[in-house]
């Protein structure tokens, strides 16, 4: 700062930190946004989410329970309650909630006669008997835990409450038997829980987001050294060979880090993890290797689109861009996304956590539309490389970019390759500086003779025979 002479290149580098400064502030913003955008009043959105109250008692129980649980008051922070007549047992609605639904509460086939056969003849009463909750946290364990199994279990309480004020009031007013089995008026509704998918397990949430978020920040490092580093392949190789190269590349990269992520899942939770839906076989382990190399596999080629042209002051924009969008559609659901941000569920970590809960879980079968949006991922971020290796050797080959991403111009590109309007107007002014030929028309140039001397006659030295004693 106090010497004269590095005062121009001080203020030219100030503006530059300011500049980067700015930069940074705006990468920042975008991701924050992003996030809290994605979440933004998440709650008042869980009337999109609707479970069901089945009715398989067909009694007094399952009439009053009904209506109960359908008149609780609809708020955004609760999902709708609805009601089914097409599932007519317990199994059946299982399945359903395993394949479609989110949650269900089951009114069982039996109720009204073992309650009032307790009323009336005080026989033996088990109140858990009369409703089941069937959930399914493999959906999405987020969103189950932190709205649907609440609304069963509050609904399920609520129920029981005024059932149970309901019919002590009843007895009190008009003793229906003195053989009566009181514990049943006192308590005659209750409920059991069926997860048909558990994926409730202690890292559950985050398991498949962490392990793509370790995965896509292992490869984002590689991606910025290939960047930095590959420039003489761009100068030096053929097209063809580099849109081989390049895609092969990533693609071993993928299966490399997707393959520590399947062996870190089974390390952690052991070949019976999930005993009450699906056993972790030979086959899910591969499933799950694959599912994480296509997600890696799509997002490297996106990444690496932008690093082949991006100057190294701009390259964390598309990693922030990618990284928070993709976290922010693992850790909710489509329903619960503000409509701007349910573009974010076409996005690779969805669609391969949606993946990976099917294998570990058999809850809702969406697999084939999952792959069949990585693949069309792969396909385009594979053609849109080939054209960005196109143009990243053409900017390379007539010093458009140096090595490390700065374009002519900048005050930090340095390239060994001229740049190619240079050397255009290099020949052209070659060509407007020549002589041109007089032997068309005749005319005689002017001439002179140059003597050649052979001095060193001793050595052998000659220009004449072109033996100058090397």
């Amino acid at each position: 700062f106090t010497d004269a002479g590095l005062r121009e290149e001080v203020r030219k580098r100030t503006w530059d930190y300011i500049e980067l400064a700015l930069i940074s502030t705006v990468m920042i913003w975008a991701g924050l946004s992003m996030f809290f955008g994605g979440v933004y009043r998440r709650s008042s959105l869980a009337n999109n989410i609707n479970v069901y109250v089945v009715d398989l008692d067909g009694g007094d129980v399952g009439a009053n329970v009904t209506r109960m649980v359908l008149d609780i008051p609809v708020t955004p922070s609760t999902p709708v309650w609805l009601q089914r007549h097409d599932l007519h047992s317990i199994d059946a609605v299982k399945a359903w909630v395993l394949a479609n639904g989110w949650g269900a509460l089951v009114i069982n086939s039996g109720a009204s006669a073992r309650l009032d056969s307790a009323l009336y003849n005080g026989t033996d009463y088990d109140a858990s008997a009369a409703m089941t909750l069937i959930e399914s946290s493999g959906r999405q364990v987020v969103a189950e835990m932190l709205y649907v199994s609440s609304a069963l279990t509050t609904a399920a309480q609520t129920v029981a409450r005024e059932y149970a004020q309901a019919l002590v009031t009843s007895f009190q007013a008009a003793p229906t038997s003195e053989q009566a089995n009181y514990g049943a008026v006192i308590d005659p509704v209750s409920f059991t829980t069926v997860d048909v998918a558990p994926a409730g397990f202690t890292i559950s949430p985050i398991m498949s987001t962490f392990g793509y978020l370790v995965i896509l920040l292992s490869t984002i490092g590689v991606l910025i050294v290939w960047k930095m580093t590959s420039f003489p392949f761009f100068t030096q190789v053929r097209y063809r060979d580099l849109v081989l190269m390049w895609p092969v590349l990533l693609l071993c990269l993928a299966l490399i880090l997707s393959f520590y992520q399947a062996l870190a899942f089974l390390a952690f939770r052991g070949p019976g993890f999930n005993e009450e839906a699906l056993t972790y076989t030979a086959a899910s382990f591969f499933k799950f290797w694959f599912t994480g190399a296509a997600v890696a596999f799509s997002l490297g080629l996106w990444l690496f689109n932008w690093f082949l042209h991006l100057t190294p002051h701009i390259i964390a924009l598309p990693s922030i861009c990618t990284v928070i969008p993709n976290v922010v559609s693992t850790i909710g659901t489509f329903e619960l996304a503000p409509t701007f941000y349910r573009i974010f569920y076409a996005l690779p970590f969805y669609n391969g956590s949606s993946i990976i809960l099917y294998i570990i879980t058999g809850a809702h079968p969406t697999i084939g539309r999952n792959v069949g949006i990585l693949v069309a991922e792969i396909v385009a971020m594979t053609a849109l490389l080939s054209l960005s290796i196109w143009i990243r050797q053409v900017c390379a080959l007539r010093g458009i970019s140096d090595a490390h991403g700065w374009f002519h111009g900048s005050r930090y590109f340095h390239s060994h390759i001229p740049y190619y309007k240079d050397v255009a107007r290099a020949d052209a002014e070659a060509q407007a500086g020549s002589v041109p030929s007089n032997k068309a028309s005749g005319a005689t140039l002017p001439t002179r003779t140059v003597e050649i001397y052979d001095d060193d006659v001793e050595r052998g030295v000659s220009l004449t025979t072109g033996n100058l004693g090397v």
